[in-house]
């Protein structure tokens, strides 16, 4: 049976939610000539404190804040160390990130068009050029079911990720006692076995 890479489920009270920017940047100038660049990354980061294991700080990208604000009650979902979930008991909002290391993304298959390809130009340089010309249409088809068939699976993992989400969020919000708790996580040497 495969287990689903979520790690940990905390909930608790928000604390803060801050917005830093981090300022990267450099350049030269001589003799009145040169050049500067600035770039500047946005960081969203909230805290949350849990009585069983005190003040929690979880950091998430520029792309959007937390739907949270102060003295809510909330569930984060975590796989390692990114945030895959966030569930504001407060308003009823929940917001699923899909971390590209978490989820699957379809890749397009291009090895198996460039092995085509090459089988279909050692052919061309051998002499068989109807045949490879023949084969032209059989490849580009296998092609684009190899694609859909490999997006159909993608899509698929997905969504038992989705529902193993959603499961795991909707079962913290009936345990109104647990603040934080172990997921899949593999048993320890010191703990019985």
């Amino acid at each position: 049976m495969k287990r689903d890479p979520f790690t940990s489920v905390y909930r608790g009270r928000v604390i803060s939610v801050t917005d830093r920017q981090h300022v990267q940047g450099g350049g030269i100038v001589m003799a009145g000539w040169g050049g500067m660049r600035v770039n500047t990354v946005t960081v969203n980061e909230f805290w949350l404190k849990s009585p069983e294991f005190g003040d929690l700080c979880f950091k998430m990208g520029a792309s959007e804040p937390p739907p949270m604000l102060k003295d809510h009650a909330v569930t984060v979902v975590m796989a390692g160390e990114k945030v895959c979930a966030v569930a504001n008991h407060s308003t009823g909002i929940q917001r699923f990130y899909r971390p590209k290391g978490v989820y699957r993304v379809n890749r397009g298959g291009p090895a198996f068009l460039l092995l085509a390809l090459a089988i279909m130009l050692v052919l061309e340089i051998s002499g068989h050029g109807t045949l490879a010309r023949a084969l032209q249409g059989t490849v580009i088809v296998a092609w684009i079911a190899f694609v859909g068939v490999s997006q159909i699976r993608v899509l698929g993992y997905n969504a038992k990720l989705d529902k193993s989400l959603q499961q795991l969020i909707d079962l913290d919000r009936r345990e109104s006692f647990a603040n934080a708790r172990e997921v899949n996580s593999p048993s320890l040497p010191w703990k019985g076995v």
